[in-house]
């Protein structure tokens, strides 16, 4: 082969699509770097590859080939035919001679003098005109750096992606147009143009009624029409749902939250009555079985989290005991003849302070421990769950009790934490609260499932269509469900609190959910179906006629 094919040929090999769509690990990119997300969305969407030793190279400045290639590949443009653009510097034979073509006719970069110069760096004041042009991004001129002054001939590009959420310069107030992008700085503002949507369609009955750029446009408009939804719109990158979806792997149809840490002190089968059946039908098919409390704190990631092994050990004992949440469902499960699938809560290892184990022995707060500490949880539960004969119950997974995952040990934790769940052939799900991060990540975690909480049951919340619209278009835009809410309403805050649970199904209806989780605080579900209370009877017989 002569040189120059060699040289195109190495030059193509580094930027053609990887094999296969999973995301690629890189040695130089742990997942505690601070464009690891960003560097694994693209290569998962086979925007930019590695380098063949297994390295990103991540402080290398990017070319502006290099830049072309990744935009035009994350557009998918077509080759131009007719190119009215022809830089003098720009052969057929180069690697990456089409996207380079495409780049300079689109006007997505300066072309000098019929020169492209495509292995000069990419400035920031270049990159800021290609992502611009590229996704027809416009300021408002009210973005100020220090800087770049408004007569500079790149100043409405600066403003255009600075207006739209891609830049917010250096904290010092500049932006240093003239300073060079590697490839990570490049990989974290181009995953930031696909980090939402670019369209928003609100549809009624399945037709468009309009299309909005901007979210909150979109569901201020939707709300403002009756029976609406809104729907983010595909692009070159994104396919997104079009409703919350049905995560038929987790096997979870109806799914019911039971809270049984000392936030609740005692089950009788009596109990799960009104759960497991409405005359000949199933009511319940999945309880997730968990713990937010234990007598001297919580289980989540709060203050209050000083949790050690005898307090896991404290709920896992409970969770068997003749009182817990486990056997009393059995028995009512065997005497209404159901069968019932459930999750067990995992609670949240704390982050600070030592973890004493069962001997009292102190050991160090490091991921590994908090590793062990969850496997040690998992082991105890799976042997106390083949000891216990539930007969008509089957551990079907385990439900991760934190609603975020926010720290880059924490990914490492769950991430292992699902491995081992998957050992045991166990699923593995979570419920993010509404304001979480990183919810985009929750496959790459391995979770099988996840149930966003739109979190707008609260009666001083006020009127919750705007929320329950947000929280339906995330779940499409994250390929989620969704967990609807009702709060544990007394008889005098039933009344109050019936039209917004009411407003909550009618939404569920509205974009077709199927396959949910239902918060119902510690035992709303059994109020409404024992209680005589003619708001309570509503509820629970709207509820039915949702699931049924």
């Amino acid at each position: 082969m002569k040189p120059l094919k060699l040289f195109t040929a190495f030059i193509l090999s580094f930027f053609l699509l990887a094999n296969t769509a999973a995301a690629q690990s890189f040695q130089d990119v742990p997942t505690d770097h601070w464009a690891h997300d960003e560097i694994r969305f693209l290569t998962d969407k086979q925007v930019i590859r590695g380098f063949s030793d297994g390295s990103f190279k991540p402080l290398t400045v990017l070319t502006r080939k290099d830049a072309a290639v990744m935009l035009v590949r994350a557009l998918k443009l077509p080759t131009i035919q007719q190119p009215q653009v022809k830089p003098a510097d720009l052969k057929p034979t180069m690697g990456g001679y089409s996207e380079m073509m495409i780049a300079a006719n689109k006007g997505f970069f300066t072309v000098t003098g019929n020169r492209f110069n495509p292995n000069q760096p990419l400035t920031r004041d270049e990159m800021a005109k290609a992502l611009a042009v590229a996704y027809g991004y416009n300021g408002k001129g009210t973005s100020f750096f220090k800087d770049v002054a408004k007569g500079n001939p790149y100043y409405k590009f600066i403003d255009g992606i600075a207006e739209n959420g891609i830049t917010t310069g250096y904290s010092d107030g500049t932006f240093k147009p003239t300073v060079a992008v590697n490839r990570a700085q490049f990989s974290t503002f181009l995953k930031r143009v696909y980090d939402k949507p670019h369209e928003y369609s609100v549809k009624k009955d399945g037709r468009i009624l309009k299309t909005f750029t901007d979210e909150t446009a979109a569901i201020s408009y939707a709300v403002s029409q009756a029976g609406s939804t809104v729907h983010p719109v595909s692009n070159s990158l994104m396919k997104y749902e079009q409703r919350p979806v049905n995560l038929k792997a987790t096997g979870i149809k109806n799914g019911v939250l039971i809270y049984s840490g000392s936030e609740k002190e005692a089950f009788d089968k009596d109990f799960y009555a009104p759960y497991l059946a409405k005359g000949d039908s199933t009511f319940f098919d999945t309880f997730i079985v968990m713990g937010r409390q234990y007598p001297n704190g919580e289980f989540q990631e709060t203050p209050k989290n000083l949790a050690n092994y005898s307090d896991w050990k404290w709920f896992a004992d409970k969770l068997f005991s003749p009182s817990g949440p486990l056997r009393p469902l059995n028995e009512a499960a065997v005497e209404a003849n159901r069968k019932a699938k459930v999750y067990i809560g995992i609670p949240y290892p704390k982050r600070n302070g030592n973890l004493i184990d069962l001997n009292g022995k102190k050991l160090p707060n490091t991921l590994d421990n908090r590793k062990q500490m969850v496997n040690w949880y998992i082991s105890t539960v799976e042997q106390q769950w083949k000891r216990a004969g539930l007969t008509n119950l089957t551990l079907t997974g385990y439900y991760w009790v934190n609603e975020t995952v926010i720290h880059a040990d924490d990914e490492l934790l769950v991430t292992d934490t699902a491995a081992a769940i998957h050992k045991l052939n166990k699923k593995f799900i979570y419920a993010p609260h509404a304001r979480t991060t990183n919810f985009g990540n929750w496959k790459y975690y391995g979770f099988d499932g996840a149930y966003l909480q739109p979190n707008t049951f609260r009666l001083n919340l006020g009127d919750p269509k705007a929320k329950l619209h947000k929280a339906f278009l995330e779940a499409q835009i994250k390929g989620s469900s969704i967990t609807l809410e009702i709060d544990t309403y007394s008889p005098h805050q039933i009344g109050a609190g019936l039209p917004n649970f009411e407003t909550y199904l009618e939404f569920a209806k509205r974009y077709d959910l199927q396959g949910f989780l239902l918060y119902q605080g510690t035992e709303m579900v059994y109020r409404m179906g024992t209680m005589k209370n003619d708001a309570y009877q509503k509820a629970y017989e709207e509820l039915w006629d949702f699931m049924e």
